[in-house]
C-alpha cells in the first residue's frame, strides 16, 4: 500500500505542472474568446471601447515654437537696427502668425474614451459630448459640421473624424 501511494504521488508530481499548464490555457482562450464576443456584440451595437488621443505632430509644433522665437527676436533685432518701418512690421506679423499656430498646436486635443469625446480648443476650453448627441453631419468643403442634440454646433477637420469612426452615426 505504500508502494502504491508513493507511485501515484510520483505519477502526481510529474504530471501535474502539465495540468496546471494545460488548465490555466484553458481559461486564457476561454477568457479570450469571451471578451472577443463581446467585443462582437458592442460593434453591432456601434459601442467603441477604444482610447486614443489625436494631437498636433510634435516635429510641426517645435518648427513654429522654433519659429516664434526666431521671429521675435528678428522683430526686436529689425526694430533697434533699422531706421525703416517696414522689416520690424513684417517680422511682428510673421511672429504674431507663428505664436498663434504653435499655441493652436500645442493646446489642441482631441481624447476619445469610448463613447465619450473630449475636444480642447486652442484657448484650452473643454468640450465633452457622446457620439448618440451627434444627429446630424454636413460636409462643406474640407470642414465637417457636427449637429448635436444640445443645440451645439462642432467643426472638426476631416482628417479628424475619419479617425474618430463616425461611420458609427
Amino acid at each position: 500500500m505504500n508502494n502504491f501511494l508513493r507511485m501515484c504521488l510520483n505519477i502526481i508530481t510529474q504530471i501535474g505542472p502539465y495540468l496546471v499548464v494545460l488548465l490555466l490555457l484553458k481559461y486564457l482562450v476561454n477568457l479570450q474568446q469571451k471578451r472577443a464576443k463581446e467585443r462582437e456584440e458592442e460593434q453591432k451595437k456601434g459601442i467603441i471601447r477604444t482610447h486614443y488621443i489625436i494631437k498636433t505632430e510634435k516635429v510641426l509644433t517645435m518648427f513654429f515654437v522654433l519659429a516664434v522665437f526666431l521671429f521675435g527676436g528678428a522683430t526686436v533685432a529689425s526694430a533697434i537696427q533699422q531706421d525703416d518701418l517696414l522689416p520690424p512690421i513684417v517680422f511682428s506679423i510673421f511672429f504674431i502668425v507663428s505664436l498663434i499656430g504653435s499655441l493652436n498646436m500645442i493646446m489642441w486635443k482631441l481624447e476619445v474614451n469610448g463613447d465619450e469625446i473630449t475636444w480642447r480648443s486652442t484657448f484650452g476650453r473643454k468640450r465633452t459630448f457622446r457620439f448618440e448627441d451627434i444627429t446630424y453631419c454636413e460636409m462643406k468643403g474640407k470642414v465637417l459640421f457636427v449637429y448635436m442634440s444640445m443645440a451645439k454646433n462642432y467643426s472638426l477637420l476631416t482628417a479628424v473624424l475619419m479617425i474618430v469612426n463616425l461611420w458609427r452615426i
